[in-house]
Formats: C-alpha cells, structure tokens, sequence
C-alpha cells in the first residue's frame, strides 16, 4: 500500500455568477482547497460547499462546482437582506461533503443527512475562520481540512459498483459530520471501530474513509471489502498507518492470490430448512472469528463488534468496559431500538453482505430442530450440540462464555447471542444455551462475553 499524493486547486468566486431569482448576496470567496475530496483527485462539477456564518441563523451559503469555477446560492432563506455588517462575531464554519446531503435546521444547528443517515465517510471542514466585510461583498480564504486522524482507503476497480461493497477493519471508525452549530460548532458521529463503511465512487475505484484508532503506530491489519456474493481479505502484519493519507489498495480479485484472500458467501453457510417471518434463513458453518467446526472462535459482548481476538479485553460485570455505558444506556435504551443496527452487529462487522447476528425468533426455530448433545465430535475432543434439518448439520461447540474472571464452563456449556434486546430491561438481551441434555434461551446481562453464530438471509 501507497501513500497518494495530496491534490491542490485554487479558484476564484466570479461574484458575476448567481441564479436567475438573483439569490444570495455577491460574495467573493478566495477558495483555497489545500486538501481535494480525496487524495490525487480535484474538485468535479456538482462538488459543493456548505458555509454557515456564526450567529446569522438559518441562513447559509452554498458553493457549488460548474465548468471547473464555483457558483454560490443562499440556503435556508435569502441573503440578499443579510446584515453581515452587524454580525459582532466575523467567523464562518464551511462543510463538504462526498456525496448530496439534506441540509435542515432546528435546535440552533444544521444537521446534514444522505438517505436519512449521516454521512459515515470522509468530509472535509473549515471551522472558526475569519471573513471580512467590505460593502456587500463577504471576503474569506478556505482551508478545507479533514478532520482528525482520518485516513481514506482507495480500491481500484470498483467505482461503477461502489455501493455493492462495504469495507471493515477493526482499527478504523466510521465518523460523520453530524450537525454545525450557528455558534460554528462542529459535532461528529462517531461508530464503533470496526463498523463497515459505505464508500464512495471516484474516476477509477472506490473510496472508503474512516479514524484510525492507533494512528502512527505499527499494528496488525486486516481490511474486509465485501460484497452479498464474496469476502475479500487482505493483511498487513506491522504496518504504520498515518492520518491524512490515503492509501491505495489492488483491484479485488476473485481468484485471490498474493493480494486478496477470497471466500464465497455461499460456501460459508448451511440450509437447514429454516424460515422466520418469511425469510429463508442460512446458518453459518462456523462461529464468528473460528475457522473450523470445533473452533471456539471469539467473543463478543451484546452491540460490541471487537471481540477478545481482537482486544476486547474485559468482560467485567460491573459495566466498566462496556461499549454502551449504563444507566442511562447511550444507545439501545428500551426506546430507541430493539434489535441490533447493522453497525453495532458482530457478524455484520466481520463478514458484510447479508451476514448478521440471528434474532431471538431465528435461535428459537434453530433449537427446535433436531439435535443431539455430543462428545468428543469427529474425533476432536470438543463437546456441544448438533443440529440437523433438511437433511444439513451444523455443529455448536459448548466455548462457555467469558466474564470478569475469564473463559468459563468451556467444554460443558454453550451460550450464543441473538440481535433481540429484552425490552422490558434494556440493560439485558436474548441469547440461546445447551449443556449436556438441554437447549433453551433467556435473557442475561449485555456485558457478558459470548458466541456469535453468524446467519445470512
């Protein structure tokens, strides 16, 4: 992987060019973009600028790329009438964006959105810039910055089919600018390290972008680009990542090969002749992080996507090390949701395409099929139970489940989570269980540590 080369572009705003209606003030903007919208690529017509200026309310600017020059519009109502030369504060707050966003206001900020959701990619943003005044015109030089320890992620040969895939590492975040303050204030959302990020077509690949949680520090990486039919693998073994970088990553390939590690989706899972609400459902071969049948695999805490392979450290009963707080809950509340969201889903995280942790409904219809408990499976000395329908199996191995003193009852006890929290007590959610002899589900506490038995619809 290669660093890209930085582009840079500088225009000047012709102040000449507004819309028919006359709208927005002739403001003249020295643009200068000392960070393109991605590494080695320039400004492209239909780019656009979203400039709020401290304390005017809810108006703002909008620049808009045409013909290789930027146009500007007003946004949130005109501002031809806008008494800039009142303003006490002279600082402007400005936001690009990869793809179109919905601009609406309320609270005393912006909030940006794409298809309802934020943008979990790259932006670009100047914040508490000073503009000048002069007469009617409105003078300010940009500096489009990308936010901290960013890095961006480039796979060639996917840009017509960029939205097929979704690209993971559990070293990278996922973060969107979320909302601007009139007060200037920049507020980010920010998703689990390790959350799939959608990405963003460029003339020859796609563009994936995200934090670094260890930026400037040699690690171990893996980078799943994943697509409902394939998983590509590719990793890199003491490896410096650096903020600001965007690093260019070899065409997928599904033969595989010295760069990408391939695997069918189908090859990964099982028909056991199941459907929940009309849905065919495939039960995974393995457990999340095994290889094999007999492999434990990782563990995972309920809406946590890092497992104990991964650096999960701590399964501690008293929520110290829970991802999601407690009392309040920061997210899955009671209120707010009651399954799973694709970006706080273990095996959604690890596989893509339309892998994801199994509802309580689904581990319900599992334990209803045929089963026996057994030991010693295949000659492997690991015990857990065996499910058959359709005339397919699969095998649970009983990996016990990690707490705050470690793995326990491995080798007689298996316990697995579902998507479904328990409502009627958020701080719990649904999980199945066996040991020798019995099969069954509850509801336990969403910190303990358990196995993840991926399904795919």
């Amino acid at each position: 992987m290669a660093a890209g080369l930085m582009g840079c572009a500088k225009e000047i705003l012709d102040p000449g060019k507004e819309t028919p209606q006359n709208e927005g003030v002739p403001m003249t903007f020295d643009v200068s973009v000392l960070e393109t919208k991605a590494a080695k690529t320039a400004w492209a017509d239909g780019d656009k600028i979203y400039v709020f200026f401290n304390g005017l309310g809810t108006k703002y600017l909008v620049l808009e790329r045409s013909s290789g020059s930027w146009t500007n519009t007003s946004g949130g109502g005109t501002l031809i009438d806008a008494d800039f030369s009142a303003l006490g504060t002279k600082k402007l707050t400005a936001v690009h964006f990869p793809v179109a966003v919905d601009v609406t206001f309320a609270d005393s900020k912006f909030s940006f959105t794409s298809d309802g959701k934020p943008v979990y990619n790259y932006y670009l943003f100047e914040k508490d810039k000073d503009y000048t005044v002069d007469g009617t015109t409105v003078n300010a030089t940009l500096s489009m910055n990308k936010p901290e320890n960013m890095v961006q992620i480039h796979v060639a040969g996917i840009q017509g089919d960029v939205s097929d895939y979704t690209f993971g590492c559990s070293k990278i975040k996922p973060v969107a600018c979320e909302s601007v303050g009139t007060d200037g204030a920049v507020t980010e959302s920010v998703l689990q390290a390790g959350a799939r990020l959608s990405g963003v077509a460029d003339a020859d690949g796609g563009i994936f972008a995200g934090r670094l949680t260890s930026p400037g520090a040699a690690a171990d990486y893996t980078f799943t680009v994943a697509s409902d039919a394939n998983i590509y693998t590719l990793t890199r073994t003491d490896k410096t990542l650096t903020a600001g970088k965007m690093y260019n990553f070899p065409s997928l390939s599904t033969t595989g090969g010295t760069n990408w590690a391939v695997q069918n989706a189908s090859d990964l899972y099982v028909d056991l002749g199941i459907t929940v609400d009309d849905k065919k459902i495939y039960w995974a071969k393995y457990n999340l992080g095994a290889t094999t049948e007999t492999d434990y695999g990782d563990y995972f805490a309920w809406g946590e996507v890092t497992g104990y392979n991964e650096g999960k450290t701590n399964f501690a009963n008293n929520w110290s090390y829970y991802y999601f707080g407690n009392s309040p809950f920061s997210k899955y509340t009671g209120s707010d949701y009651t399954t799973l969201e694709t970006e706080d889903d273990a095996a959604y995280a690890a596989l893509g395409g339309k892998f994801r942790m199994p509802t309580k409904a689904e581990i319900e219809a599992l334990l209803a099929l045929s089963k026996e408990w057994v030991s010693n499976y295949n000659g492997s000395g690991i015990h857990g139970y065996k499910f058959t329908g359709n005339g397919n199996t699969i095998f649970l191995p009983a990996a016990g489940y990690r707490d705050g003193t470690g793995l326990t009852d491995a080798g007689s006890y298996g316990s697995y989570w579902s998507s479904s929290l328990y409502a009627g007590r958020p701080d719990s959610a649904w999980y199945g269980y066996f040991y020798s002899g019995s099969v069954s589900w509850g509801i336990v506490s969403r910190y303990y540590g358990f196995s993840v038995r991926p399904v795919s619809e």
